[in-house]
């Protein structure tokens, strides 16, 4: 046997090497001078909940869309959808229940149900508490033209307040009564009516690659609810954090016991999973056939007022993200132009300041809920998700005031807006 008298030289072999090499291009890519990593075809940073990125530096987003336009075939897809409603059409009270924001999202489900596959259906809204003038006059556009029955609920204002600041608190997110409160109307509505099918609109294998794709699809039921919708916090939980609220206060924000949604054979599905999603063209066909309207949202490109029109509370909600995340909402919209091939990764960051600014809106919202602006920093430099660091000296102050930012102040203050 040969002995070695001295070590031998590394040489890795030209398919390691150049491998290698391409994997340090991608992570030199991936990595900007803030130390973030991001996906090396949209923007998305590692700071996104549950987003990974293969070795060649694309996201776990970007490949599930990669699936939706190469892999799925949504002619099948659209026959499958088709047969469920076959098990359903004229058998109960309704044909389905829709859950109903009155955003673009819930009206083109209505839309296409109505007008493509001819279903009656009831529309079933939790009230958000903070809706727009703009957004309520696009619900009575949508019930009134599609004549469809609408049903609507409404939680207490005492209640929303209380866990507004607790939330906040505990998941750097303000918005849980709203997120169990949507979720759970359309559910109690089909158990009430006894209407065993529910369709949802937008999958969340758009914006979350992590936990579900479109080759698994995303199925609403009581684990997505506790997986993705509730923050981790059940209505029991929510009672044992606040204080003089009784059970009873908070059965907006429960589901329904999920044995009795067994015992309908409820049947949730997304329309997203089955008709292949197209925001833009969507929002053209409402705004043409049922004149739904877009309206400038806070902190949002011009390109998206098409966007989340329904909340006053949403700029201040993309304000917490931002300083979370060091991200937004105008980069998670470019981010699906980009995978649809509607922007290229240059355009897109040249919207990325729209992300970066304090909304006005912001006054009110801790007014209402009590907390003053430092308290409020606080709590969400608190929830930033490493390696992003909050920078306060390069956030802008807001374009401007909302138009209904005077009304809102009044109506949730008891008195005009002083900021």
């Amino acid at each position: 046997m040969t002995r070695r008298t001295a070590p031998s030289p590394y040489s890795p072999s030209n398919v390691i090497a150049r491998r290698s090499h391409e994997m340090l291009e991608a992570a030199n890519i991936m990595h900007r001078k803030d130390g973030i990593r991001r996906c090396v075809k949209c923007l998305i940073p590692e700071t996104e909940q549950a987003v990974t990125f293969d070795e060649h530096g694309v996201c776990n987003m970007c490949r599930s869309a990669q699936v939706r336009d190469q892999e799925i075939d949504w002619a099948a897809r659209e026959a499958e959808f088709e047969a469920l409603l076959e098990r359903h059409r004229g058998k109960y009270k309704y044909d389905a229940i829709v859950p109903f924001s009155g955003g673009k999202d819930s009206a083109w489900v209505a839309y296409t149900l109505v007008r493509r596959y001819k279903l009656k259906i009831l529309l079933a809204t939790f009230d958000s508490h903070f809706r727009r003038p703009t957004h309520l006059e696009n619900i009575e556009r949508i019930v009134r033209r599609l004549g469809c029955d609408h049903i609507t609920i409404k939680a207490n204002d005492g209640v929303i307040r209380k866990t507004m600041v607790e939330s906040l608190k505990r998941r750097g997110d303000f918005c849980w009564y709203c997120h169990t409160g949507v979720v759970a109307t359309p559910y109690k509505v089909a158990l009430m009516m006894q209407v065993p099918l529910v369709i949802w609109g937008e999958p969340g294998s758009e914006y979350s690659g992590g936990y579900y794709n479109y080759r698994t699809n995303t199925p609403p039921d009581e684990r997505w609810f506790n997986r993705q919708i509730n923050l981790s916090i059940n209505a029991e939980d929510m009672h044992g954090f606040i204080k003089d609220v009784d059970m009873r206060d908070l059965e907006p924000f429960r589901l329904p016991d999920w044995s009795e949604m067994r015992k309908l054979k409820l049947e949730s599905v997304h329309l997203g999973d089955y008709v292949k999603w197209d925001a833009p063209r969507q929002y053209e066909i409402l705004n043409r056939e049922l004149g739904w309207e877009m309206a400038e949202v806070e902190n949002l490109h011009p390109r998206y007022h098409y966007e989340k029109v329904e909340c006053f509370l949403q700029g201040a909600r993309d304000y917490l993200r931002f300083i979370k995340r060091g991200y937004s909402r105008t980069v998670q919209r470019a981010n699906l132009d980009i995978r649809s091939g509607a922007l290229t990764r240059e355009e897109a960051e040249q919207m990325i300041d729209y992300d970066a600014q304090r909304p006005a809106s912001l006054d009110v919202v801790l007014q209402y809920m009590g907390v003053d602006e430092a308290e409020f920093m606080r709590i969400a430099e608190s929830h930033q998700v490493y390696p992003h660091v909050h920078e306060p000296a390069k956030v802008r102050p807001a374009q401007r005031k909302l138009d209904e930012q005077e009304a809102f102040a009044v109506r949730l203050l008891g008195g005009a807006d002083k900021a």
